[in-house]
C-alpha cells in the first residue's frame, strides 16, 4: 500500500510537469501550482448558459472553459457557489475565492484586481414585458424604472445614460426577471442568452427582447477571468493554457451551450439496454387536466408540455410510453400505487410519494402563485394568508407541504384547477394555489377579467418523472434521459407550445372581430361611424365612473385600501427618482367599538364621516386619503418630510377632539382619534414597511392614553 500511495504521488506530479512543459510555464508559475493545491473559482447560482448551478453542481459555458484550461495546466480546481453576484464579489474580496470569472473589465476593478486575456464577447440587452406599448428603444428607457444586477459594471452605466430613471439593483437575473414578469419594474437589463434560458426553466413567456442598450463604451465587451493582485502567476497560467486550446476544442465547448442543433449523446449500460428489451413498453400516469403542461384532449390524446418531452423520451429509450386513461389527478395516484403505471410523467417528490416511487432530478422548475379575486391586495408572504381557505387540487404535492408547513392555512381539496377557480369566484375560497403558467392557462381559457395573480411564493414545484421503486434501474433510465436534453431543446419545447397556444387563442378571433367592424362602417357611413364615436365616449366615461367607484369606500367617498397600494407603489418610484420625503399618517378613532356598542352602528358610521369630512378638508390636495378598513385611515403626503407630516398630524388631532357630531336634538357626540407618524424611507422596497412603522407609532400613542400622536423614529408622544 505504501508504494502504491508513493507511486501515485510521484505520478501526479510528474504529470503535472508534463502539462507544465506543455504549456512553458515559468519556474514561478510550476512553483504557483505545487503551492496551491486547489484553487476557489467562483459559480454563480442562475446566470445561465455561463455560469449556472443544479443539484450543487456548477454548469455552463465558463465553467467548463475553467475546468479544460484546469486540465490543460495541472490546477485542480474547488467551484464555490453564492445565491447573488454581490455575494461572490464579498467573498473574493475577502479572499474566500482565487478566481472570479464573468467579470466584465472597467477602470475601478482594474485598479483592484488582475485581468485575464478576454475569452467571451457579449452585450446587454433590455427586457420588457410583451404587452409593453411605451418602450420603443433604449432612449425610451429614460424616466422609466430599471432592474439589473446588484454591483454589476453595467449600473454606472445606466445611472449616467438614463438620469432620470429609476435604477434596482437585484440579487440574481431570477429576481429581476421574475420582478418584470410581475410589472414590478418596467425593464431589466441583462444577457439575453441568461434571460431566455431562464424563461424557458421557469415557464415565464409575458416577457420579450426589447433591444441592446447603445452605448459607445458597450459596444465592444467581455468577459475575463480575474485573481488578486497577489496571484499574477494564475492569470498568466490562465491565458497560456486558453492559448493552447485548439480551434477543435473551443468550438467543442461553444457547441455545446450556444448550438441551435446541440444534442447530448445518451449512452445506456448493458444491464439498463436488457430492461428495456425485456420491458418492451412503458405504462405511464398524467395529470388529465393540467394545461399547458398535460391532459387528455376530447379524443383521450396526452397533449401539452410533457407531451413533447416524452416523444424525445421515447426516441432515446427505444421502446413505446403508453399513456394510462384516468379522469382526476387522485386517480392517477392510485393507478401508480397499485402499479397500474410504471411512472409519473410530471410529479414532485413527496414523503408520501416515496413508499412507492422514487424521483429523478427536476425538468421542469414552477413558479407557485395565488389567484384571488380582483379586489383582493398584493400578497407576498404564504403567512400573510393564514386562517384563510385556500384551494389545492387534491393529490398534488404542494397539498400535502403546504399543509405540513403552514399548519394555519385552511387547505381546501379541489378536483381541478378550473373547480378552484371557480370556487373562489363564488366565494367559497379566499384563492387557489397552483403555478403561473397553469393558472394563466386557466385565466385566458375561461376566468379573462374575473380573478387575478395576486402573489408569487419563494416556493416551485420542482418537477421531474416519478418512477416505480421496485423497479429502481427504470429511474436511471430516465434521469440519463432528462439529462440529455440540452437547455436550447427545454427552451424549443417551450417556445413552440407557446406559440400554438397564442394563435388558437387570439389572433383568429381578434382578426374575425375587426373584419366584421369594418364591414358594419363600410355599410352605415359617416353617420353610423359618428354615433358610434359619442357611444363609446359615453361607453369610456361610465367606465372611468365604474373604476372611480371600484377604488372607493362607499360610506366615506375616501380611496380603499386596493387603491392605496396602487397609488403608493406609484407615489414610492417618483420619490425615490426625484429624491422626495413621502410622510405617512395612520390613524383610528379612540374607543370606537364603545360608541357603536353605546348607541348603534348607524352613530359609528355618522362619527366616520365626519372624521372622512375633516380629514378631507383639512389635508392637501396632493394628498392621499384613504379608509383602511373599519375605524382605521391612513393619510399619504407626498413632498413632506417628517417635520411636516407631524404638524399636519397634530392639527388633524386638534381639531377631531373639538368636533361635535350631531345625531339629534338629544344626541351629540364626542370622540377623539390616535396618531402614528413616519416618513417612506429610501430602503423601503414597497409601502408595508413604512404602515408597519406608522401602525407602531399608533400603538405606542394608544398606549400612552389616546387623543395624541407617536412619532416612530423618536418613539416619543407629542
Amino acid at each position: 500500500m505504501k508504494y502504491i500511495l508513493v507511486f501515485t504521488t510521484y505520478f501526479l506530479i510528474f504529470n503535472n510537469f508534463i502539462l507544465a512543459d506543455q504549456l512553458n510555464l515559468t519556474k514561478k508559475e510550476k512553483d504557483w501550482i505545487k503551492q496551491h493545491s486547489v484553487v476557489k473559482v467562483s459559480n454563480q447560482s442562475d446566470w445561465a448558459p455561463c455560469d449556472y448551478n443544479r443539484n450543487g453542481v456548477a454548469r455552463g459555458y465558463s465553467v467548463d472553459l475553467i475546468k479544460k484550461l484546469a486540465e490543460k495546466s495541472g490546477i485542480k480546481v474547488k467551484f464555490i457557489n453564492a445565491p447573488s453576484w454581490s455575494e461572490l464579489l464579498e467573498k473574493f474580496n475577502n479572499n474566500k475565492i482565487d478566481l472570479m470569472h464573468t467579470m466584465a473589465w472597467n477602470k475601478s476593478r482594474d485598479n483592484k484586481y488582475l485581468f485575464s486575456a478576454p475569452y467571451m464577447p457579449y452585450k446587454n440587452s433590455y427586457i420588457i414585458r410583451t404587452d409593453e406599448n411605451s418602450i420603443h428603444s433604449s432612449e425610451d428607457l429614460d424616466g422609466k424604472t430599471i432592474a439589473t444586477g446588484k454591483d454589476w459594471d453595467i449600473v454606472k452605466t445606466l445611472k449616467k445614460k438614463y438620469p432620470n430613471a429609476t435604477i434596482i439593483e437585484l440579487p440574481n437575473s431570477l429576481s429581476m426577471l421574475e420582478a418584470l414578469s410581475m410589472n414590478k419594474v418596467d425593464a431589466i437589463v441583462d444577457n439575453i442568452n441568461t434571460i431566455k434560458f431562464l424563461m424557458s426553466e421557469n415557464i415565464i413567456t409575458n416577457v420579450k427582447h426589447g433591444g441592446y442598450i447603445e452605448d459607445q463604451a458597450y459596444k465592444k465587451k467581455y468577459l475575463y477571468f480575474v485573481a488578486h493582485k497577489t496571484s499574477p502567476e494564475l492569470i498568466s497560467i490562465l491565458n497560456k493554457a486558453y492559448d493552447n486550446l485548439t480551434t477543435t476544442e473551443k468550438l467543442d465547448i461553444q457547441k455545446k451551450w450556444f448550438s441551435k442543433t446541440n444534442t447530448k449523446e445518451l449512452v445506456f449500460t448493458k444491464e439498463q439496454h436488457q430492461y428495456l428489451k425485456n420491458k418492451k413498453v412503458i405504462k405511464m400516469c398524467i395529470d388529465p387536466n393540467w394545461m399547458p403542461y398535460e391532459k387528455f384532449d376530447q379524443n383521450g390524446k396526452h397533449i401539452g408540455m410533457t407531451a413533447e418531452y416524452f416523444k424525445l423520451f421515447e426516441s432515446k429509450i427505444g421502446i413505446p410510453i403508453k399513456v394510462v386513461p384516468s379522469s382526476t389527478w387522485t386517480e392517477s395516484i392510485q393507478i401508480a400505487k397499485t402499479r397500474g403505471c410504471d411512472i409519473y410523467s410530471l410529479a414532485m417528490e413527496t414523503p408520501e410519494r416515496k413508499e412507492y416511487m422514487n424521483f429523478t432530478s427536476p425538468y421542469l422548475s414552477i413558479p407557485l402563485v395565488l389567484a384571488t379575486n380582483m379586489h383582493v391586495p398584493f400578497i407576498n408572504d404564504m403567512r400573510n394568508i393564514e386562517d384563510q381557505r385556500i384551494g389545492i387540487v387534491k393529490g398534488y404535492a404542494f397539498n400535502e407541504i403546504i399543509r405540513q408547513k403552514y399548519k394555519n392555512i385552511k387547505v381546501v381539496d379541489v378536483k381541478n384547477i378550473n373547480d378552484g377557480l371557480q370556487k373562489v369566484i363564488n366565494g367559497e375560497l379566499y384563492g387557489f394555489i397552483g403555478t403561473l403558467a397553469s393558472v394563466g392557462y386557466a385565466f385566458q381559457k375561461n376566468f379573462m377579467g374575473e380573478l387575478k395573480i395576486t402573489g408569487k411564493f419563494d416556493e416551485k414545484w420542482e418537477l421531474g418523472i416519478g418512477t416505480r421503486n421496485d423497479e429502481p434501474i427504470l429511474q436511471n433510465i430516465f434521469e440519463k434521459s432528462i439529462q440529455s436534453i440540452s437547455s436550447r431543446k427545454h427552451q424549443d419545447i417551450l417556445n413552440r407550445y407557446i406559440a400554438i397556444k397564442y394563435e388558437k387563442g387570439t389572433d383568429y378571433s381578434l382578426i374575425i372581430k375587426i373584419l366584421v367592424i369594418a364591414t358594419i362602417l363600410a355599410a352605415i357611413g359617416i353617420y353610423a361611424y359618428r354615433r358610434l364615436s359619442l357611444a363609446n365616449k359615453e361607453l369610456k366615461a361610465l367606465q372611468d365612473k365604474l373604476v372611480e367607484q371600484a377604488n372607493r369606500d362607499p360610506l366615506t367617498n375616501l380611496y380603499n385600501r386596493r387603491y392605496l397600494y396602487d397609488v403608493a407603489s406609484n407615489l414610492l418610484t417618483i420619490s425615490k427618482r426625484e429624491k422626495t420625503d413621502i410622510g405617512i399618517i395612520m390613524l383610528d378613532i379612540d374607543n370606537f367599538k364603545q360608541i357603536n356598542d353605546t348607541h348603534g352602528h348607524a352613530v359609528g358610521d355618522e362619527v366616520i364621516k365626519s372624521l372622512s369630512n375633516i380629514l378631507t378638508t383639512h389635508t392637501r390636495e396632493s394628498d392621499i386619503i384613504a379608509r383602511f378598513g373599519g375605524e382605521e385611515f391612513i393619510v399619504l403626503l407626498p413632498h413632506t418630510d417628517s417635520k411636516g407630516a407631524t404638524n399636519i398630524a397634530s392639527k388633524l388631532r386638534a381639531i377631531v377632539e373639538n368636533e361635535i357630531v350631531t345625531i339629534d336634538k338629544n344626541l351629540k357626540i364626542k370622540f377623539t382619534i390616535s396618531l402614528g407618524v413616519d416618513n417612506v424611507l429610501k430602503d423601503d422596497k414597497n409601502i408595508d414597511s413604512a404602515l408597519n412603522r406608522a401602525d407602531k407609532a399608533l400603538y405606542k400613542a394608544k398606549e400612552n392614553g389616546k387623543n395624541q400622536l407617536c412619532i416612530f423614529k423618536e418613539g416619543l408622544s407629542i
